[in-house]
């Protein structure tokens, strides 16, 4: 996908991630994200269009801070996974909108891109 058909802010973020998929845990890194994606560094590979569960943990916060999304398999890479986020609940998306909004060159933009278009 090019970077002009991204609606969203896409930051550098490097989190640890675990992916749920068919029984399977795939543990990988986050090198960047939006408030609709992001994409993990791992050497497996999953299914474009499989649904998983992730779990991004941040364990050097006071206390460790750790939320679930659920996202599409849109991308895969020699060097990862490129997901489209479809699903989390309200602590999670509040999580990763601060997270977004903090490592924004522009964090007004963030917000605004929640903000339904005319």
């Amino acid at each position: 996908m090019s970077d002009e058909r991204r609606q969203f802010t896409r930051v550098h973020f490097h989190v640890y991630a675990e992916i749920q998929c068919q029984g399977e845990t795939i543990s990988g890194r986050v090198v960047d994200l939006s408030l609709k994606g992001l994409f993990v560094y791992t050497d497996k590979k999953l299914e474009v269009g499989d649904v998983v569960e992730v779990k991004l943990r941040m364990p050097l916060t006071n206390p460790p801070l750790e939320f679930h999304l659920r996202a599409e398999v849109m991308r895969n890479t020699d060097t990862g996974i490129g997901f489209r986020i479809v699903e989390s609940d309200v602590q999670s998306f509040t999580h990763l909108r601060n997270i977004v909004a903090m490592q924004a060159e522009n964090p007004d933009l963030v917000l605004e891109e929640l903000l339904p278009k005319p």
